[in-house]
């Protein structure tokens, strides 16, 4: 019997799609391997739908969580699927599983945090289900909205593409790990410490980008939010495209912040790389259609190639670019239940 630990999650993905799933028939444009589900609601419009389940003690660890950030970062993770196919949301379902010990104060918490989250970004929250559970348990639906034209897919980049990203990189890790072996604000500064927390704790999607290209007429060829790891996305576009890539690790975005969290056991470039819940926007284009974008907004860190995918270290040598981020079958990233705090 095969393990689902060695297969490895995008394998998984592969092999479940293929049996569930193998074709894609109207009004379905796009289904399994984009960050949404595209579907045809008449002949110029199209919706997108993605779902997220998040576990307590995988993807959030109430030892330095409040349910208002679970909350909160539960939609946010969601709504940036939605602008990695660079459309808008409008509404959200939540399926709810509950412990029986859970407070109502803090399920309140829990809703505040959804709530602020998508009344940022104008999405109502339409209903769900809620049921008990041994750990909190929460699957959000998303649905947006664009006009068949502007639907952004994975699979459009092309040789000689800029590869770029809208901002800096690594941070969310960072975050991460200085809450998780309790490193004091001293230890790195309290600006560091805030703004490399608040990275991991409140993502933001990049709404704010999707709407400036609309406004200056930007099509990017390829888009994907960066969630498992800078590197495991170029993988993803460069295997839905049929093309390799080039990245150079002196391109790489790095705030000050990260700069400033020495103490932490990995380097800027490893969180950079391979760190993941950064959910800025990693795309290609072409140089005249970026032209047309902020360059301010973005910055480029490689080129589209016609195949394989490499890294250019720092000091002029050249390797294979290993996706080694997030992976939810991995055993080395499988979690330990936290106890809730009382």
């Amino acid at each position: 019997m095969s393990s689902i630990e060695q297969a490895g999650e995008f394998n998984l993905i592969h092999h479940l799609t293929s049996m569930g799933s193998p074709k894609v028939e109207p009004p379905i444009i796009a289904g399994i391997g984009d960050d949404a589900a595209v579907y045809s609601t008449d002949h110029n419009r199209v919706q997108v739908v993605t779902t997220d389940a998040l576990i307590e003690g995988y993807h959030f660890d109430f030892a330095f969580y409040s349910m208002e950030d679970a909350g909160y970062k539960a939609m946010a993770v969601n709504l940036s699927d939605i602008a990695a196919m660079n459309a808008r949301p409008i509404l959200a379902t939540i399926a709810l599983g509950v412990p029986g010990s859970v407070s109502m104060e803090d399920l309140e918490a829990l809703y505040g945090g959804l709530a602020a989250s998508a009344s940022e970004h104008g999405v109502q929250i339409a209903g769900g289900d809620t049921t008990r559970a041994p750990v909190l348990m929460l699957t959000i639906t998303v649905i947006g909205e664009a006009r068949a034209s502007e639907i952004i897919y994975r699979n459009g980049a092309q040789p000689g593409d800029r590869i770029c990203v809208s901002g800096t990189l690594g941070d969310a890790a960072a975050g991460l790990d200085i809450l998780r072996h309790g490193i004091e604000p001293e230890a790195v500064g309290s600006t560091a410490w805030n703004f490399l927390v608040a990275r991991h704790l409140r993502p933001t999607p990049r709404f704010d980008l999707v709407n400036e290209w609309a406004s200056q007429g930007m099509r990017p060829s390829a888009l994907i939010d960066i969630s498992d790891g800078l590197a495991n996305e170029i993988h993803h576009i460069c295997a839905a495209s049929g093309c390799g890539a080039t990245i150079r690790e002196s391109r790489l975005p790095l705030s000050s912040a990260l700069k400033a969290a020495s103490v932490l056991e990995r380097g800027c470039v490893d969180y950079a790389l391979n760190g993941g819940d950064d959910y800025e926007l990693l795309f290609t284009a072409s140089a005249r259609d970026l032209q047309k974008a902020n360059p301010a907004s973005f910055i480029t860190i490689g080129l589209i190639t016609e195949k394989d995918i490499l890294l250019h270290r720092a000091e002029g040598s050249v390797e294979p670019l290993v996706p080694a981020g997030h992976d939810h079958f991995s055993v080395t990233q499988s979690a330990t239940i936290p106890h809730r705090a009382p």
